[in-house]
């Protein structure tokens, strides 16, 4: 398990991302979690005191994944 902060983004125009919140993993934090992962994969752990259960990272390219954020977890 990683514990972190980070900061919700929302994607201005990115196709069909356009309007997603979403909070950025990076490379290194990705590597802790599933080593040498290149495709989405299923995390589950706590944003705060909310649970997450079988969420999916979404690559984004070098080694960089983001997780898109539902109303619920948004709110």
């Amino acid at each position: 398990m990683i514990t972190f902060t980070s900061t919700i983004l929302k994607f201005q125009k990115k196709g069909e991302k356009t309007g997603w919140s979403y909070i950025e993993i990076s490379k290194r934090q990705a590597e802790q979690l599933n080593p040498n992962a290149r495709v989405s994969f299923r995390v589950k752990g706590h944003l705060d005191s909310h649970p997450i259960q079988q969420a999916a990272l979404i690559p984004m390219g070098e080694g960089r994944f983001i997780l898109p954020l539902n109303g619920s977890l948004r709110k």
